[in-house]
């Protein structure tokens, strides 16, 4: 009886499985540095000469610059500060997509306005 004792015994021993939290970390820091591009992309944007609208028109070059900038900036911290779940990244999305449909619309409204500029100055 002493066998099928040790042999039972040996059967339950329970052996803890070898995981690499080395993966999650890299995932993420991989993530936080792909989530600073389209941050990095709208300052180069920003300081080239290469604008939708161009900086020489007042308040509408640098609003639209600044726009983007602002998204970008939004996103990047959205996704490397908070976590997922919390109410706070909700917030922050919400914000985000609100000023990049502002930015769209401004951009909109502008390129209208010039066009109305150019056709009534035409005629």
């Amino acid at each position: 009886m002493s066998n099928n004792e040790n042999n039972n015994n040996e059967e339950k021993v329970f052996e803890p499985e070898i995981v690499n939290n080395n993966e999650p970390n890299q995932n993420k820091s991989l993530n936080s540095i792909l989530s600073w591009i389209p941050f990095i992309l709208a300052l180069i944007y920003t300081v080239s000469p290469i604008d939708f609208i161009p900086d020489v028109i007042p308040v509408a070059g640098w609003g639209e610059d600044a726009m983007f900038l602002i998204v970008s900036a939004l996103h990047g911290i959205q996704n490397t500060v908070f976590d997922k779940n919390t109410s706070i990244y909700k917030i922050v999305k919400c914000i985000k997509l609100a000023s990049f449909i502002l930015t769209i619309v401004f951009i909109i409204i502008l390129v209208l306005l010039i066009v109305l500029v150019f056709k009534v100055s035409s005629n």
